[in-house]
């Protein structure tokens, strides 16, 4: 739940900083990453409940970085920790991360999730893809990173994973990454009727709308929703709202962008910008929150937080050993 006028008081602060290595390397935009890096904030409230939250901008992807928001949670715990939750940032990955000690996880939390769709993520070159998706027992529905390889190997991909299970519908995500020519080329050879939608082919939203209506294709928007002079027109092709928290901010923004999902018959996708399982744990329970409200009858959820697999080893991949993880990181601040 979430509740607006929720008191926490902290009396006790932790900050611990990790580095998790990935399987292989991953590519963000210009950013190529051997290691995902964040910072866990642990919080004892009044009650003597223990809260944690992942602060972790992507890089690549979020306009501030590690240090910058390093530096001003320091700074701020140094200050007045106490008074941590009531503190507004300027800073996305922070302003949702603190917004997110107003949530209270509970097991009723998870019970609700079991109903929505967790879509499997598979990327990496053709063959690990495929690879991917015949260790998973043939979904139905996944989602595709394409525009990291060439555009013949996408192609190429799209189409085995539809020989492969001629039920499969293909959610794909191009990050902004193909020239308006080369999404052109992918649309003209695949099976659109297998492609669900595709996040952001080009890094120009009126072509994308303009390639839409073309190929009789649904779009899903991501980036576009991070830009804060977003202003959402109405479009028929347009299906779904990928929406990312670390990237997107504050709560009151996510809540403008899921009324306008309401209003819209538009489909909400909270996705992870592949936090540890702390920040997971934050989508769960925004996703339960809006479960929960009244809204829960109109808007269609699904939640992408198939990440996990990713990173290798097992550094706060449960969440049933969150506060013993937290004892294997770098400490960087503490009350005690």
């Amino acid at each position: 739940m979430y509740n607006k006028s929720a008191q926490i008081t902290i009396t006790q602060a932790t900050l611990f900083a990790y580095k998790i290595p990935f399987k292989s390397p991953m590519r963000f935009k210009e950013a190529h990453l051997t290691h995902r890096e964040g910072l866990i904030l642990e919080l004892t409230d009044k009650k003597n409940h223990q809260h944690h939250i992942e602060i972790a901008p992507l890089p690549g992807f979020s306009q501030e970085t590690l240090s910058e928001v390093t530096d001003e949670i320091i700074l701020l715990l140094s200050t007045n920790f106490h008074d941590i939750v009531n503190y507004k940032s300027h800073f996305k990955s922070v302003q949702f991360a603190l917004d997110c000690l107003r949530f209270n996880h509970s097991k009723e939390i998870d019970d609700a999730l079991t109903c929505i769709d967790n879509i499997p993520l598979l990327q990496g070159d053709h063959n690990a893809v495929i690879q991917q998706y015949q260790a998973l027992n043939s979904p139905q529905m996944i989602k595709l990173k394409v525009a990291k390889e060439s555009i013949e190997s996408d192609i190429s991909t799209f189409q085995q994973l539809c020989f492969l299970n001629p039920l499969l519908t293909i959610r794909c995500d191009a990050n902004q990454a193909w020239s308006q020519q080369q999404a052109a080329l992918f649309f003209s050879a695949i099976d659109c009727q297998r492609l669900d939608y595709i996040e952001e082919p080009t890094g120009d939203h009126q072509i994308n709308l303009q390639l839409a209506d073309k190929y009789q294709i649904y779009l899903a928007l991501d980036e576009t929703l991070q830009r804060t002079s977003f202003d959402y027109q109405a479009h028929p092709f347009i299906k779904a709202f990928i929406i990312k928290p670390t990237l997107v901010g504050s709560k009151h923004k996510i809540d403008q962008l899921v009324s306008l999902a309401i209003q819209h018959d538009i489909l909400v996708s909270f996705s992870s910008s592949f936090e540890t399982i702390v920040g997971l744990q934050q989508l769960k329970d925004l996703t339960s929150h809006y479960l929960s409200e009244d809204n829960s009858r109109t808007l269609n959820i699904s939640l992408g937080i198939d990440t996990l697999k990713y990173f290798n080893g097992p550094l706060l991949k449960d969440s049933q050993k969150i506060q013993q993880h937290c004892q294997q990181l770098e400490l960087l601040w503490t009350s005690n």
